[in-house]
């Protein structure tokens, strides 16, 4: 390896003999490509071909990197630079672009130009001019400025920091060309999205929907707050079976599972041999030693709201009943939902726990409880300071009151000393939900240390809910080793028990109850039995195309499971007179899915937004850069491609780092996108923990499914190329102007064939912006598993059902009589 004195002995020993062109690059400009600036042969290429308009060249030298690439033209020591003004910078303009000089100068402009490469460098060994070549921000070439290295000592020794953090390998991978040169590294400037300009829906149908016939039956049926509700609906919704799902045949993912955060065995309630378990626990609480400490973990969505009130209310139901006659466990339930930020954690649980005191008939009760709480304080202040009034009844009550009142207003001794009384006699326990609410870790820590002290100074029983993540993010803290928690993990339930499980509540509730709607013919429409609609729906979701789509996009979240099929219900569903008549007919009817997936994808907007969408757009990485734009697909489609190896257990955050280093990627972009990725749950830390390079990674079910299913998907294409930036100005102006035609055009049929066109040049525009990905991780020598263009594998499938897409068209709106077909939607 030459260092940067011995390329500057061999510069003065060229010179001395008019060293040719090929010599000067074999002696020293390769010598400070590879050794100094730490670029590699896989980066470097030389004598590349250069066509256009029938003429040929070559280029000398080509540096490419998956951010960015430079020409480097090449003259012999002997060509003089005279031209070079004596500055650091100077504009590409005047005097600077003549002679020898400027010929170089132009020669690499248009080498760079020719080649789509945005930067270029001319050096005759010892002078060394970098500049942009090819610009995309409407800046000219005339008015763009070079950095100036005016001689050989300057770029090895005087400017050599400087040198190398501009034009080194990792300052090119890091952006510092394009920040110095251009001012940003950021070259996607305009404003290509779709949705930026068509912000409404193209579909001009009304929907005359059955939804609000079932509205307030669905409503109850699949909200999370059920489960406070009513004891009785609880009851009827609550699944004891957990998902199982570890192979998933249909995109051939084998389903990778997380690690165990606790480092001992952990109570799985929904596992039928430990399901009784912690009601024992519970039930034995009052002969144990010392008082019980719980730790019920679970995803986010995963039920353990749920459990913990199910437990209370159902299976340890009797063990927290009510007795007039006899103090009785208490279970006291504190929701850190409405907690805020700035308040203090023990304050609010003081203040929760003082509204329960209220509301039980025994710890509200002076005869029963309070006096008995504070006997010992009142018997020693008549012993002592108040002795005097000892005999002086009213006196006494009036002196107890005050006392009574002083700690009721400050709160924490009256709450202290009551549940401390409780205690002594019967197990009470405290349950700390929702923790994951308060989203400043220092705050969850506070709310650890503050429950555990309470539950220390009260002798209570402590029940703490929380995410694996929140968990993770605060095991550490020697508070949980102090008080030594059971752990409880929930596992998620079953998404399709969980969804029949409310379709039969839903039922319930519209039993005997009759309701009319519009249909889209303009009939009127009575429905004699509104449970025949849940009837209806369920069978479309259950155990079909559209339960599978619900499953794979909650990723287990039966919170998000519930909001999806609620949205889909209410707004993805447009021919509702002809779904009942065909389901009263023959007694089955399927809901469109890709009706129910535009749906999921919209939520509440006209048009797609990734922001606003429970499912990411992994065709844009939202880095402003489009070289780098398809970074998620290509992270994402490597893990799932890894994933259907059976022995597969991991990717390590270091790999993904390496591979990405070797395309000339920075640090900076793959932690980015791998954090987008975890966001958006296309992939997971195996510990759960939040997302770095030093984590490892699988794919979930809904990851496996982007790049398996979803990408080769028209109405999910639709939607992402809503939100996605088009570089290139030719596909733009066709995307722009179909999405102009399709909105314009009345006809379905027509527009469905517009659509159809639109999507195929999208899906074809993405497929061409992932070959450089896949072809320099070829050439890299990457493992197989990154060396794949997912849009080319699932191509043959996306044509396929672009074909039985317009076949349905064809059947559904076809006109025989060469009439307009009726507008409706495909």
């Amino acid at each position: 390896m030459a260092t940067p004195s011995e390329i500057l002995d061999a510069y003065r020993h060229i010179s001395l003999e008019g060293a040719n062109e090929a010599d000067t690059r074999l002696k020293v400009i390769n010598d400070i490509l590879y050794d100094v600036l730490g670029w590699t042969h896989s980066d470097v290429h030389t004598e590349e071909r250069v066509s256009e308009d029938g003429k040929t060249t070559w280029a000398d030298y080509v540096l490419r990197t998956g951010m960015t690439a430079i020409v480097i033209e090449a003259k012999k020591v002997g060509v003089p630079f005279s031209e070079v003004p004596d500055a650091r910078r100077a504009n590409l303009h005047g005097k600077f672009v003549t002679g020898e000089t400027g010929a170089a100068i132009i020669q690499a402009r248009d080498y760079a130009r020719k080649l789509s490469i945005p930067f270029a460098c001319v050096t005759n060994g010892d002078k060394w001019i970098v500049f942009p070549a090819t610009r995309v921000d409407q800046v000219a070439f005339s008015e763009s400025s070079a950095i100036i290295f005016p001689s050989l000592k300057s770029v090895l020794d005087t400017d050599f920091a400087e040198f190398h953090d501009l034009f080194s390998r990792d300052a090119v991978i890091k952006g510092n060309l394009e920040c110095e040169l251009l001012g940003r590294v950021e070259n996607q400037i305009e404003d290509r999205r779709l949705n930026r300009f068509f912000t409404t829906s193209f579909s001009k149908i009304s929907r005359h929907s059955l939804f609000p016939l079932i509205e307030d039956a669905i409503t109850t049926a699949f909200s999370e707050d059920i489960v406070t509700t009513s004891t009785d609906l609880l009851e009827k919704c609550y699944v004891r079976t957990p998902e199982r799902i570890r192979f998933d045949s249909r995109i051939g993912l084998h389903i990778a599972r997380r690690n165990n955060v606790t480092s001992r065995a952990a109570f799985r309630p929904l596992k039928t041999e430990q399901g009784i378990n912690v009601s024992e626990i519970i039930a034995e609480a009052a002969t144990r030693a010392r008082p019980i400490a719980i730790l019920v973990l679970g995803q986010v969505g995963a039920g353990k709201t749920t459990f913990l009130e199910f437990t209370r209310r159902v299976s340890s139901h009797d063990v927290f009943e009510v007795d007039n006659a006899r103090p009785y466990p208490h279970w006291m339930r504190i929701d850190f939902k409405p907690f805020t930020r700035g308040e203090s954690p023990i304050t609010f649980i003081l203040e929760q726990i003082k509204q329960l005191i209220a509301a039980d008939p025994f710890l509200s009760s002076y005869d029963r409880c309070i006096q008995h709480a504070y006997k010992a304080e009142i018997d020693a202040l008549f012993r002592g300071p108040l002795f005097l009034l000892a005999n002086d009844e009213g006196e006494r009550k009036r002196r107890v009151s005050d006392l009574l009142m002083t700690d009721y207003k400050a709160t924490r001794p009256y709450v202290e000393k009551i549940i401390r009384y409780a205690a002594e006699r019967v197990p009470v326990f405290v349950t700390i939900d929702n923790i994951d609410q308060v989203e400043n870790e220092g705050d969850q820590a506070a709310v650890f240390a503050d429950a555990m002290a309470f539950a220390q100074t009260t002798k209570i029983n402590l029940i703490c809910s929380m995410r694996e993540a929140t968990f993770v993010n605060n095991r550490t803290n020697p508070l949980f080793d102090a008080f030594d928690f059971d752990p409880i993990v929930i596992d998620p339930p079953n998404i399709q028990a969980v969804l029949s499980k409310r379709f039969f509540v839903a039922r319930q509730l519209l039993e005997g109850k009759s309701g009319r709607f519009t249909a889209e013919n303009g009939a009127d429409v009575q429905v004699s039995s509104l449970s025949t609609v849940i009837d209806l729906v369920q069978t479309s979701v259950l155990g079909t195309e559209l339960g599978n789509l619900i499953e794979v996009l909650a990723t287990s979240d039966i919170r998000l499971a519930l909001r999806m099929t609620r949205e889909f219900l209410q707004s993805g569903w447009t021919a509702s007179g002809k779904a009942l008549r065909i389901y009263q007919t023959t007694g089955k009817y399927v809901m469109p899915q890709h009706e129910a997936l535009r749906a999921i994808m919209l939520g509440n907007q006209q048009v797609y937004y990734e922001e606003f969408s429970v499912i990411g757009n992994p065709f844009d990485a939202k880095l402003a850069k489009t070289e780098a734009q398809l970074m998620r697909l290509y992270i994402l489609s490597a893990i799932t491609a890894f994933s259907a190896n059976r022995s597969f257990r991991y990717l390590e955050g270091t790999e993904i780092q390496r591979c990405l280093r070797e395309l000339g990627f920075g640090d900076n972009i793959a932690l980015k996108v791998i954090e987008d990725l975890c966001k958006m749950r296309f992939l997971h830390t195996v510990s759960h923990t939040p997302p770095s390079l030093e984590a490892s990674f699988i794919v979930s079910r809904l990851g496996g499914y982007i790049v398996r299913h979803f990408i080769g998907d028209m109405m999910f294409l639709e939607n992402a190329m809503m939100d996605t930036f088009v570089s290139d100005r030719q596909t733009w102006d066709s995307l722009k102007g179909l999405t102009t035609a399709i909105y314009a055009e009345r006809d379905t049929l027509k527009r469905m064939s517009l659509r159809k066109q639109r999507v195929l040049e999208f899906f074809i525009y993405i497929k061409k912006l992932y070959e450089p990905l896949k072809n320099d991780s070829v050439r890299r020598g990457l493992p197989k598993e990154w060396c794949l263009n997912p849009l080319e594998e699932i191509e043959n499938e996306f044509q396929r059902r672009l074909t039985r897409v317009m076949s349905s068209a064809q059947r559904n709106y076809g006109s025989t009589d060469g009439t307009r077909a009726r507008d409706g939607e495909a």
